[in-house]
């Protein structure tokens, strides 16, 4: 009997071990100056709404830098750094160097394989980074988080959240669209891409390769004239703004218990979804193109939009 209890003991001992190397949190919401992350630990927004980790899309075996929601059972990824750069496996973790880059790095060989563009020209003396609890992870100096050094909002992957800008920063030049995944088991650049297209009057498109699919038309004040399906709601207003600074269109919550995010699919249809808690489940309120009567008839060819180096 008492040996029953000791090999018992020993066995729980072992599980608890064991599922403390499967997942462990930082306690804070923040990446200090050369301190490592690897692949089991995450950090969590202070709401603990976002969370930012290594993650395995779909059914590949391949790891990538991602933010998913941290309270949503499925796992619903909003962002991933290393888009074209699967990781084979585990040895690798995420440090935030001196300079205010974030590098994920092998930690067996210490070869870089992914880093942040840092576009700022000033100098960096202690640089944090940290997950915002509007799931945009920053890197800022010291505590003045109002001018950030990066920002994962401005290297968005197929994913727009409220608070994000489509379009193009005429003082730094960062051009930020969304770029679609190329299948739900690989988050590397698809087809098709969500962009402001600024020649003449500013309007949104949807492009597959270099060919445009889809044109937004012209601003109205409300929407854009050639999506009539978008129409006034309760939970968010959207925002198209142009000046000799920025060009840019932004959602933004009206309600903001709503949790709601639009993801160009890798077919290349635009979903506007709805988290509906009571039935744990994400509810598409708009989708488009519907039919080829919103497709673009022309056969225009673009140059693919800059991709910026996250």
């Amino acid at each position: 009997m008492e040996e029953r209890r000791v090999i018992r003991t020993m066995f729980i001992f072992r599980f608890l071990v064991l599922h403390a190397s499967i997942t462990c949190t930082f306690a804070a919401d923040t990446l200090s100056a050369n301190q490592a992350m690897v692949y089991n630990e995450t950090i969590v927004s202070p709401q603990e709404t976002f969370e930012l980790g290594f993650f395995r899309p779909g059914k590949s075996m391949n790891l990538y830098l991602g933010i998913w929601y941290k309270k949503i059972p499925n796992r619903t990824v909003v962002w991933v750094a290393n888009r074209n750069i699967p990781l084979k496996h585990t040895s690798f973790e995420l440090t935030l160097i001196v300079e205010g880059v974030l590098i994920i790095r092998d930690a067996t060989k210490g070869d870089a394989v992914w880093l942040s563009a840092n576009s700022s020209t000033a100098s960096v003396r202690n640089p944090i980074g940290q997950l915002l609890d509007t799931g945009n992870f920053i890197i800022h100096e010291g505590f003045n988080q109002e001018e950030p050094i990066w920002q994962s909002f401005d290297c968005m992957t197929n994913t727009l959240l409220p608070g994000m800008k489509v379009g193009r920063n005429m003082v730094t030049g960062i051009e930020s669209h969304l770029t679609s995944w190329k299948s739900d088991d690989d988050p590397a650049y698809g087809e098709f891409s969500e962009w402001i297209d600024t020649r003449g009057y500013p309007q949104l498109i949807i492009t597959e390769g270099g060919k445009i699919k889809f044109r937004g038309g012209p601003w109205n004040g409300l929407r854009f004239s050639g999506a009539p399906n978008l129409k006034l709601n309760p939970f968010f207003i959207i925002t198209f703004v142009v000046n000799p600074t920025e060009i840019y269109y932004q959602c933004n919550l009206i309600d903001t218990s709503v949790i709601t995010r639009l993801v160009l699919q890798s077919n290349g249809q635009v979903q506007r979804l709805l988290w509906i808690d009571n039935k744990q489940e994400w509810n598409p309120y708009f989708a488009g193109p519907n039919d080829l009567c919103e497709q673009y008839a022309g056969a225009a060819t673009l140059t693919r939009p800059l991709f910026v180096n996250v």
